[in-house]
């Protein structure tokens, strides 16, 4: 389960990487555009497009952040659990090592 909580959280925070990547890309391609063709009443169109892209930046590195948090908050609570696992595993083994002992000496006992 954490597992899959994970691996999702993962999915998520490569999705909004390349979500943000792919609007990087576009606001450079803007800002090219906009130094090309800095006449006319382009530029006020052009400062729009960019401020929205930059919104959409912001927003996208909002979510990535979120989605690591969660990541992270998953990651933590599995290394929690794996040592409780292992833990509960070496008291499992030795119990089990004392009840042997203990079979083996009554078994001892009661054939001698």
């Amino acid at each position: 389960m954490r597992q899959r909580c994970a691996a999702e959280s993962s999915r998520a925070a490569a999705r909004h990487e390349r979500e943000v990547h792919r609007l990087r890309q576009k606001l450079d391609r803007c800002r090219t555009e906009l130094q090309e063709d800095r006449s006319g009443s382009g530029g006020v169109v052009d400062a729009a497009e960019r401020a929205r892209l930059l919104q959409k930046v912001a927003e996208a590195g909002a979510a990535k952040r979120r989605a690591e948090e969660a990541l992270r908050s998953a990651m933590d609570a599995d290394r929690q659990k794996s040592a409780e696992i292992r833990r509960l595993h070496e008291e499992c083994r030795t119990e089990v090592a004392r009840v042997s002992k203990e079979a083996n000496v009554e078994i001892r006992r009661l054939v001698s």
